[in-house]
């Protein structure tokens, strides 16, 4: 992928600016703006751009139509030229650990409209983020273990860290999805409001943020994630390397067989 020389000029990665709040839309609505290549690609340069603008104080994250994001486009990924066990594995190191650290390393705060179903890495993408405010149906989870992988693109590491270790493995062993408004009940997300009053709430909220002394919002947030971008740098390592040892398994060989059979599948831990 070719980097444009303008500001803010992606393919996959809509940039409107409002004053001194960017918001970025995920503009792949038709594939419930699923992750790709070039989306994963243009995410490690946007946050990266944003660290340095400091025209912009504070950033909204939100999804083009129905969805926030719906993960990873697994399917267009697989057709890519990266098509080996090793070199997806190598993929994930190189972009999604270092995507989700960037997000969590860009100095400006970053609000999270989850305007529909976020789900697998796009509920990382969306938890990652300082601040999460949900539409009260938006459908959150982690769905990796039901197709027999490990939720290594940030479920590991983050969940914990936001509703307790015992919690977040039921959710994440469990793979059911909640709505926005349980997801606030325990703490996963800030806020859950009804779709039609979504927009308002979070640009409120943007342009409050938006006042405040830059230096002191930035370096508060610097501060607050010393930790978390540790466990997060750490943390997924082992778990992109243990959810690509998956791949390889025949229980998820058999999870993919009876999702298209419309089945339960039959496991034998190899």
């Amino acid at each position: 992928m070719s980097v444009s020389k303008k500001p803010y000029d992606y393919e996959t990665l809509k940039c409107e600016r409002n004053g001194h709040i960017l918001t970025v839309t995920m503009n792949r609505p038709d594939q419930l703006n699923a992750a790709d290549l070039t989306m994963n690609a243009e995410f490690g340069y946007i946050w990266d751009e944003i660290h340095r603008d400091n025209d912009v104080r504070v950033v909204i994250l939100t999804g083009a139509g129905r969805a926030f994001c719906a993960g990873g486009d697994v399917g267009r990924m697989a057709k890519s030229e990266e098509n080996t066990l090793v070199s997806r594995w190598v993929h994930s190191v190189n972009s999604t650990r270092m995507n989700i650290l960037r997000q969590l390393e860009c100095n400006k705060p970053i609000i999270a409209k989850v305007n529909g179903p976020a789900v697998g890495l796009g509920a990382s993408i969306a938890l990652a983020c300082d601040f999460v405010f949900a539409a009260d149906d938006a459908k959150i989870g982690d769905t990796h273990v039901k197709v027999g992988l490990v939720a290594g693109d940030g479920g590991t590491a983050l969940w914990p860290w936001l509703v307790g270790f015992h919690r977040a493995k039921e959710y994440l062993m469990g793979c059911d999805l909640m709505t926005g408004s349980e997801a606030a009940r325990i703490g996963l997300v800030n806020y859950a409001y009804p779709k039609d009053q979504l927009d308002a709430k979070v640009q409120a909220f943007a342009e409050k943020i938006a006042s405040m002394p830059p230096l002191a919002v930035q370096w508060t947030k610097a501060a607050t994630n010393t930790h978390l971008r540790a466990l997060v740098g750490v943390g997924m390592d082992v778990s992109l390397s243990m959810e690509h040892m998956t791949q390889a398994s025949e229980d998820h060989k058999e999870a993919a067989r009876a999702f298209k059979e419309r089945r339960q599948g039959v496991y034998k831990s190899r």
